[in-house]
């Protein structure tokens, strides 16, 4: 007898997705693209990285967003359904006893230069001072939208580190954050069931330059462009707003890591050419996330990698 299929969403993913209108597609997509198991191309890819963002609750309801290091195979697939990760090279802010066997994580492996990505959301099984083994509870590509290209060059500081925390973003926060093409953000939603819909998540945002905002109140204002229509963050949010987002200054190698409680905001913009997209009356739903700075930490020479400036 088959083993029959874990839910593919849970019920803040499924109230986005009914306001958006997407819910009908994506009740067909989801058993078609989110896996429990890993494809030979996604075992590959996992393999070949030398980087990897991971979201985990580092206690309950917050998780974090952070990054892990290494040599192509420091991300060993054991099989189609276990990773294996060495956790020895981080930000310098990854603590094993923030983690237990049982917990949820999230993964995200993507390489700017070929603007390729994808997911995993697991459970850890195992966890000592040198790696985490995870079990695959989602497994799922994203398409190479919004990512931007970006090409490596070792860190020769990296590994000095020094770190700081505070309530507030400084003016030079605020200038890394609104010049910014790219962040990541942690969210998970827990309501005790073990299901595979649950635990912690990591996603990537990209866009221009400038499309991350602050206002007056010192929010971060981002626009939600169109996706994938699974709505896996937003889903999260509805659920537990606090979240953790993560910019990185890859000029300089350093890293700010910012805690968040966040607030989705929906319009209706009439649409340019009349027609029924998604809602009633002939206009558009548009979504802006609002992210509240709850506290902030910034990380010097906590990446591996900075831009290299190709002539």
């Amino acid at each position: 007898m088959n083993k029959p299929l874990a839910p593919s969403w849970h019920q803040g993913e499924l109230a986005i997705q009914q306001r958006a209108g997407t819910d009908k597609r994506m009740a067909d997509i989801g058993p078609k693209f989110i896996r429990q198991y890993l494809p030979q191309q996604h075992r590959d890819f996992f393999e070949s990285l030398s980087m990897l963002f991971i979201g985990y609750a580092e206690q309950p309801l917050h998780t974090r967003a952070s990054v892990l290091f290494g040599t192509p195979g420091f991300v060993q697939c054991v099989s189609d359904t276990e990773l294996l990760i060495n956790t020895q090279h981080s930000m310098g802010d990854f603590i094993h006893a923030h983690l237990a066997v049982g917990d949820r994580i999230g993964i995200l492996g993507i390489v700017f230069t070929s603007k390729r990505r994808n997911r995993v959301n697991g459970m850890i099984t195992d966890i000592n001072q040198k790696s985490i083994r995870v079990t695959v509870l989602q497994s799922y590509g994203n398409c190479p939208k919004y990512i931007q290209p970006i090409a490596f060059m070792a860190n020769q500081d990296y590994g000095k580190f020094m770190s700081s925390t505070k309530r507030q973003l400084s003016q030079a926060d605020k200038h890394l954050i609104t010049h910014a093409d790219t962040f990541f953000i942690a969210s998970g939603f827990e309501d005790g069931q073990q299901l595979n819909n649950r635990g912690a998540d990591i996603s990537h945002r990209g866009g221009p330059q400038g499309f991350v905002s602050i206002n007056e109140q010192g929010q971060l204002m981002v626009n939600d462009y169109p996706g994938n229509g699974f709505f896996n963050t937003l889903g999260n949010l509805l659920e537990n707003p606090i979240a953790s987002l993560l910019f990185c200054d890859w000029q300089h190698g350093h890293a700010l890591h910012i805690n968040v409680s966040s607030q989705i905001i929906w319009q209706h913009v009439p649409h340019v050419d009349g027609a029924d997209v998604n809602t009633t009356a002939g206009t558009q739903t548009e979504r802006t996330l609002c992210f509240t700075p709850l506290n902030v930490e910034q990380f010097i020479n906590g990446l591996a990698y900075r831009q290299a400036n190709l002539l």
